[in-house]
């Protein structure tokens, strides 16, 4: 079952899309506070140590320091996320499409300070077509994949690092993501639909984690479409398509 669309009226309807974006924002100002307050542990038991050694802890410094890095990427994008809610919600929003190289724009994207430190290993780009052009609002495709990445993180194990892949196919760009969730709680299981391939799908707007509502509605603004599978009750599969060119003239 293909995810049904999400139009700005059910958009402004999710009401608990800003409490809950506001509830991220003070998890991440807690975990970089805890952060820090680890980082001033780690140093202390450091200048403690033998004179011309190297510090035990400088392993852990870097990699708090490493979480505080993506910790305030996070924080940057969903304070984004409360920008466009905003405008959204004044109906002032207009998105800015541009006639954008796709692969030019987002390998500079994922290799881009801070964002190559975030993606890391977890990102392949696959061409199909070697020249993708599509009419797109750069900045809401940003988003649009920061929101996917970081939803799969909060919800894949913490040994685990989900993957992210983009397609160029031959008429539309594919971005599809992969985890194994947590637990498959999260999700509504009275709405899945089982098909023979053992796969379960889901209507994005029946999904737990209000999110998908912006999500779903920046795809749509780039006249695309959403899916999600789960197979085995634990991998999920994430699956955005985003025509090349859009059936109206800008």
């Amino acid at each position: 079952m293909k995810a049904s669309s999400v139009n700005r009226f059910d958009l402004l309807e999710s009401r608990g899309l800003i409490e809950d974006i506001f509830h991220e924002l003070k998890s991440i100002l807690s975990s970089i506070l805890s952060s820090v307050e680890l980082i001033e542990l780690y140093g202390g038991n450091s200048m403690s140590g033998v004179s011309g050694e190297k510090p035990v802890n400088s392993g852990k410094i870097t990699r708090q320091a490493g979480a505080i890095k993506s910790q305030v990427i996070e924080l940057e994008f969903q304070l984004q996320n409360v920008r466009i809610i905003q405008h959204i919600m004044n109906k002032s929003f207009e998105p800015r499409k541009n006639l954008t190289i796709l692969p030019f724009f987002l390998r500079n994207f994922i290799h881009e300070e801070p964002y190559d430190a975030l993606f890391g290993d977890t990102v392949e780009m696959v061409m199909h077509k070697e020249h993708a052009d599509a009419y797109v609002d750069e900045f809401l495709v940003r988003q649009l994949v920061l929101n996917i990445f970081f939803w799969m993180m909060k919800n894949s194990p913490t040994n685990q690092l989900p993957s992210l892949r983009f397609t160029f196919e031959q008429d539309h760009l594919e971005i599809k993501g992969f985890f194994s969730a947590n637990a498959a709680s999260y999700f509504f299981s009275s709405y899945a639909k089982s098909y023979d391939n053992g796969k379960l799908h889901f209507d994005t707007e029946l999904l737990n984690q209000r999110i998908y509502y912006l999500i779903s509605y920046i795809v749509e603004l780039h006249e695309g479409s959403l899916d999600i599978t789960v197979e085995g009750e634990k991998n999920v599969e994430i699956l955005v398509k985003i025509p090349y060119r859009p059936s109206y003239t800008l």
